[in-house]
């Protein structure tokens, strides 16, 4: 436990020392293994304070009354540490009731302490919260004013005069660094912007975000104006068309924080990215900004980039959305030359028995297109060091029949990835045969076996038997149900319309099966009409759809692409009337 709290492994979901610690706080909250860990808030390491509450609070189930943690986290308010302040007041909201907390508040004079505490508040459980917020809101501190009115914006309704408040309590705190170890890490423009959108007022947050970043207002108020329309972008599918003006005029100032937040905020929507495009290629040349703007420009295949994209990868960049964004220019009918060029520069330099992740992406990203790889991947193969070169196999199937020449070397692995592999290359339907026919009748699971059962429907159809199968698949809930469904669909045809509809809607709010969903039922043609008003609610919803990704940026890229997705469906159902 002391190597865990003071390397601050503890944390790490799936450690296995965290495990330990949990399994037994869970079958006695106040028994031997909590007092142990209480034991560390005394800790001489301030590292080990921090981690210690820091790991009681994740062990916390929601807002719950734990008196003996409660105590010691009341009791570590004065700790030297800002840090173990701000956490432990933190962990005293989440653990004492609500009157406690709030006496805390009030008869605290230390910073961190009282913005931890009113930042965390869960103020629907305050007994008239409106008391405490009144005060609050004109409290010397601008971090808890600002908070106060952020509260307060969710039930208050004058809102112009609230507005001017909070605006003015938002400029005092604007240059104030969040205190130490901030477990929400918001901004303040980020409360606010978080207020206004959860009483819904999109139009009211956009036009602060234009307003806060004008150019007589001071560097760090204008960054939280920019903060507050990636937030209002977040919330609202309308928002970027809104904020993106604001965005690309902030592109033509001179370098500083701000115009750097700005592009960050454009490149982190689709939708804006689109819109800002010749803004963004305009600084592609750009030493600091150029990175940024060539990944935004990629991810919507917008061709310019890929020069600079292939910059990247040979840089061995470790931009997370350089694959996304060849894909991306790869559907967009980007020329494969460059980046395939680059990539299998990238493989030659280093032994077969590697196969670098980035440059696999990129080859399959363009399929046919990479087939100048091919004897590379090849040599991959006779170089393997292990039984299973899973990229290589994925490459060599999205390549295709231009692959021919790895036939030989696949057939000696008796493995899914091999055998996908072969099939694409070959086009033998014994291939796919041969692996069904080794498979249950009626299996349960299998995404693989949907995988080439659904080829088998595309190239020839289904054998009676495989025809169960598919049926059989069906009945999973999951990626079985929604990968099976096309292969239903192309055989059964509109004999099994009802029972798609049925199933497909419940994956239409899924980032992962709803594009999949969505494919069988432009399939399904003018078969799909009922579904048609579901779609079209879902188009015309104003917020984003919620996915449960981790990453706020990816969300609401996950949101556009679906919209677009969605859009387009309907445009297949309807257009086939």
């Amino acid at each position: 436990m002391d190597d865990g709290l003071a390397s601050g492994e503890v944390l790490d979901p799936g450690n296995d020392v965290r495990e330990h610690i949990s399994f037994f706080v869970r079958g006695d909250r106040d028994g031997l293994m909590t007092r142990r860990l209480l034991a560390f808030m005394t800790d001489p390491r301030a590292s080990v304070r921090r981690t210690t509450f820091e790991l009681l609070d994740q062990l916390c189930s929601g807002h719950s009354d734990w008196r003996l943690v409660a105590d010691a986290a009341e009791s570590a308010l004065s700790d030297v540490d800002p840090w173990v302040r701000r956490v432990a007041a933190v962990l005293l909201v989440r653990t004492a009731g609500p009157d406690r907390a709030v006496a805390v508040l009030t008869a605290s004079t230390d910073l961190v302490v009282r913005t931890a505490i009113v930042e965390a508040m869960p103020w629907h459980r305050v007994m008239r919260p409106e008391v405490t917020l009144e005060g609050l809101r004109s409290d010397p501190v601008p971090a808890v004013r600002l908070l106060a009115h952020a509260a307060v914006l969710s039930e208050d309704d004058s809102w112009p005069a609230l507005d001017a408040a909070i605006r003015a309590a938002l400029q005092a705190r604007a240059g104030d660094p969040d205190p130490p170890g901030s477990r929400l890490a918001k901004s303040a423009g980020e409360h606010w912007a978080g207020a206004l959108v959860r009483v819904d007022r999109e139009k009211d947050c956009c036009v602060w975000a234009q307003r806060l970043t004008d150019s007589v207002e001071a560097a760090e108020v204008r960054r939280e104006g920019v903060r507050m329309a990636v937030t209002a972008m977040r919330a609202w599918r309308a928002a970027p068309g809104r904020v993106t003006p604001t965005l690309t005029t902030l592109l033509k100032e001179e370098p500083s924080e701000v115009r750097t937040a700005a592009l960050h905020a454009l490149a982190a929507s689709l939708t804006a990215s689109r819109l800002a495009a010749d803004d963004l290629a305009a600084v592609l040349d750009d030493p600091d900004l150029g990175a940024v703007a060539a990944i935004a420009l990629g991810s919507i295949g917008d061709h310019r980039a890929v020069p600079h994209l292939v910059r990247l990868m040979l840089s061995d960049s470790s931009e997370p959305r350089l694959a996304g964004a060849f894909r991306a220019v790869a559907r967009t009918g980007g020329d494969p030359a460059a980046p395939v060029a680059a990539a299998w520069r990238i493989l030659a330099a280093l032994p077969v028995s590697c196969a670098p992740e980035l440059p696999m992406r990129v080859l399959a990203a363009f399929g046919p297109g990479a087939a100048a790889a091919v004897p590379e991947l090849v040599a991959r193969l006779d170089g393997a060091e292990n039984d299973t070169p899973d990229w290589t196999f994925y490459v060599l199937e999205q390549i295709g029949p231009a692959a021919a020449v790895a036939v030989s070397r696949l057939r000696e692995y008796p493995v899914q990835g091999a055998t996908s592999a072969l099939l694409h290359i070959t086009q033998d339907r014994t291939v796919a045969e041969r692996y069904l026919a080794e498979c249950q009748e009626e299996p349960r699971r299998g995404r693989f076996t949907s995988k080439l059962l659904t080829w088998l429907a595309e190239h020839g159809g289904l054998s009676v038997r495989q025809h169960r199968q598919v049926r059989s698949l069906f009945k999973v809930p999951g990626f079985e149900q929604v990968e099976s469904a096309g292969a239903l669909w192309l055989h059964e045809g509109p004999a099994a319309a009802a029972q798609l509809l049925e199933v497909l809607p419940k994956y239409l709010s899924d980032d992962l099966r709803g594009p999949q969903a969505l494919r069988v039922l432009a399939m399904m043609g003018p078969h799909a009409r009922p579904i048609l008003d579901r779609l079209d609610r879902s188009i015309a919803a104003r917020r984003r759809t919620q996915f449960g990704i981790g990453d706020d940026d990816a969300e609401m890229r996950a949101d556009e692409r679906l919209l677009a997705a969605t859009i387009a469906t309907c445009g297949q159902i309807a257009g086939g009337v």
